[in-house]
This record gives C-alpha cells, sequence and structure tokens, in this order.
C-alpha cells in the first residue's frame, strides 16, 4: 500500500463502480485517502463548496444521472481555484477530452483501468495535469492547472452557459428543423460520425444526457436570447 496524504471526493452513477473505485484507492493509498463518495452530481458540488467537506482532488465520473459530469466540472472550476478535477469515462476519452479542458478539468482517465486513475490522481496532485497517451497531443495540451483554468472560468457557472461552437450551433438548428444524422450530414459535407461527434460535445456544453435534452437546453437558450 503506498501512503498519500491527499484526500478523494468520488462521484459515480453507478454504485457497484463506486464501490469498486472507492475500495481500491482506499487500499492503495490508505482507508483515510476517500473522504467520501456519491452518486449525485449537484450533491457533489454541494460537498465541495463546503470548506468542511472539500476533498483534496475530485475524481468526476462524465456520465451522471442529474447532470452531465462537464456540466459539474464547469460549475466547481468557475468558483474554486483549488481542488484539481479527474475526469473519469468508460466511453473513448477524446470523446469528453476536448470539453472537459473547456470547464476546467486537470485531465481525464479511462474508468477501466484502477491502477491508471491511481497513477493519474497522484500526477495530478504533484504535476496539475495528467496528459494521458491514448489522447493527441492537441487534447493533452488542452489541460490546464487549477488556477490557470480557475482565472479562465470565474464567474462563469450554471448561469453562464457554454457556447457552443459554429458546426455546433448549425448541427442543432438543422436537428431542430427535423433533419436527421445523415441528413444533417450531407448538408454540411461532412461524416454522420463527425455530426455525432458534435452532437456529444453540444450535449456535454448544455449539460444533457440526451439529443432530446440537449435540443430542449438549445431552444430555452435560444428564447431567453430572442425575450
Amino acid at each position: 500500500m503506498r501512503m498519500w496524504m491527499a484526500s478523494v471526493g468520488v462521484v459515480d452513477n453507478d454504485e457497484l463502480t463506486l464501490m469498486a473505485l472507492s475500495g481500491y484507492l482506499a487500499g492503495h493509498f490508505g482507508e483515510k485517502a476517500v473522504l467520501w463518495k456519491c452518486t449525485s452530481g449537484r450533491k457533489a458540488i454541494s460537498l465541495c463548496m463546503d470548506n468542511a467537506s472539500r476533498p483534496d482532488i475530485l475524481l468526476l465520473d462524465m456520465s451522471l444521472s442529474d447532470m452531465s459530469g462537464v456540466a459539474v466540472c464547469r460549475e466547481l472550476r468557475s468558483r474554486l481555484g483549488t481542488m484539481p478535477i479527474l475526469a473519469i469515462t468508460s466511453f473513448p476519452l477524446d470523446q469528453y477530452a476536448a470539453s472537459v479542458a473547456e470547464a476546467g478539468g486537470q485531465g481525464i482517465v479511462a474508468k477501466r483501468n484502477l491502477m491508471q486513475i491511481g497513477r493519474a490522481l497522484l500526477t495530478v496532485a504533484r504535476e496539475g495535469v495528467w496528459a494521458d497517451g491514448a489522447l493527441s497531443e492537441s487534447e493533452r495540451s488542452a489541460f490546464e492547472r487549477v488556477s490557470v483554468a480557475h482565472a479562465r472560468l470565474e464567474g462563469a457557472g450554471l448561469s453562464s452557459p457554454v457556447a457552443l461552437s459554429e458546426q455546433e450551433e448549425m448541427i442543432m438548428s438543422l436537428f431542430a428543423k427535423g433533419l436527421g444524422n445523415g441528413e444533417v450530414a450531407e448538408r454540411m459535407g461532412i461524416s454522420e460520425n463527425t455530426v455525432k461527434t458534435y452532437v456529444r460535445r453540444a450535449m456535454a456544453k448544455l449539460g444533457a444526457k440526451t439529443r432530446s435534452q440537449a435540443m430542449a437546453e438549445w431552444i430555452s437558450r435560444k428564447l431567453d436570447i430572442s425575450m
């Protein structure tokens, strides 16, 4: 067992995964390594904003039941200039890497590799960021240290939504007109896989778990702007 003085808050929507992560960290770093664990993004925000329950590092799943992990990350980083956030996911890392970096996270690692998660936590605690070798050079270089990310995002929490890119806006607009993936791809001159990538990024920025939720949030924002 490698002793470690930092405390970790663990957030994952799956109870079994939560137990496995917590058990590994406790066994590898000591029983006091895990300060708390929960399945809710909103509860995690509440715990992290309380000085008494704020962990040294937050281990944050990207797929939560009440809100997206990216939204949790952005809300916390906009309000906190401390506490590194390490994202975890069972999906390919490049699906979330850019959104996590933009939201102020310090790295992302595959959920299935417990040993890698342990190394990533140590690296973030020591060096500030985790640049996973599975990512491209541009994706790895996008992650910022806590102080830099906080300075960029300060005050831009849930009350100040993340802007979609031009391509993401266009795709959402075409979906609103009733077009499907294939029709959108043909209209924009891109592949369907590229359309899906833009949709995933838009969903993450909008804090949505499904495309329908993303559309509803996007339309709501448009209505707010027009009023």
